[in-house]
């Protein structure tokens, strides 16, 4: 019975450890929630605190590895603070962006604001570039009319020529063949030319 009673005592002092084992937290864990409250985050879920964690760490490790190897360019045994600072400021340098301050963006603000704005017109619609780069003014013709005359053809109610004879409804459409000179280079006047041949 003795033992038995023993073994009973054991058994609930290490369940008793076992519930106490499992409220405790880490330090870092507790130190980042201190960290949240006193910037006025009250509540926030778990996964950030382990984000904030993760980051740390590895920041941390990052710094203490470029501070060696500061330490190591300069025939130092050992890594001291001036590494550790030097680290910080190169990483801060070219990895974070630094906000400038309040007083010089209000300044700046200041200087922006006082240039004032262009008046409205009171012009209404769509407002269009200059008549002169415009892509919908009318196109001009750039052919003279009478340089081509149109021959003349007989019409499809005529009683005479080639289409007599045949009702309107039954008759194709006419189209006039105008042979085009589109790609065609034409002289003023006749040009002579002369081939002489070596005897």
């Amino acid at each position: 019975m003795g033992s038995d009673n023993r073994r009973l005592h054991e058994d609930e002092d290490d369940g008793n450890e076992r519930e106490e084992g499992v409220n405790v937290q880490p330090l870092d864990v507790l130190c980042m929630e201190q960290v949240l409250e006193s910037m006025g985050a009250d509540k926030f879920e778990p996964r950030v605190v382990a984000q904030l964690l993760e980051f740390v760490h590895r920041y941390v490790t990052e710094i203490l590895v470029d501070a060696q190897e500061y330490s190591m360019f300069a025939d130092k045994q050992t890594i001291d603070p001036d590494d550790i600072r030097l680290a910080i400021a190169s990483r801060l340098n070219h990895h974070y962006a630094q906000v400038p301050p309040r007083e010089l963006m209000m300044e700046l603000a200041d200087k922006r604001n006082a240039i004032p704005l262009p008046s409205i017109s009171n012009e209404y619609g769509v407002r269009l570039p200059p008549l002169q780069y415009q892509l919908v003014t009318k196109e001009s013709d750039r052919q003279d009319p009478l340089s081509h005359k149109v021959p003349n053809t007989p019409r499809v109610g005529d009683a005479t020529g080639p289409g007599a004879g045949i009702p309107n409804a039954a008759r194709p459409p006419v189209h006039l063949q105008v042979e085009g000179s589109r790609n065609k280079k034409f002289a003023r006047s006749p040009l002579s030319i002369n081939f002489h041949t070596k005897k």
